[in-house]
């Protein structure tokens, strides 16, 4: 799979476990953790995309489908609070 953007390594604050599930946590939550994760969008093999990420330890992961490399990086920034201009853009989508 061609990888379209990166960011390699970003802490992210999550709620939940590795083996039941888990989500991006809001800024006020107490009980959130703080992870290292690695960030990357690629093809889906297809003419889509995912937004692919997963933690630096290697225990929680996660990936979302999107139709364009825009919607992706929507979907990082509303999801995870990443802005656009923190990626590591690889190249054009065509």
């Amino acid at each position: 799979m061609k990888s379209y953007a990166t960011i390699a390594r970003r802490a992210v604050r999550i709620l939940g476990h590795p083996n039941s599930g888990w989500s991006p946590a809001d800024p006020d939550d107490d009980n959130a953790l703080q992870i290292e994760f690695r960030f990357e969008i690629t093809d889906d093999g297809n003419k889509n995309f995912l937004l692919v990420c997963h933690s630096l330890d290697g225990r929680y992961a996660a990936d979302t489908w999107h139709e364009t490399l825009e919607e992706a990086v929507a979907c990082a920034q509303d999801s995870y609070d990443i802005a656009p201009s923190e990626w590591m853009m690889s190249g054009p989508t065509t």
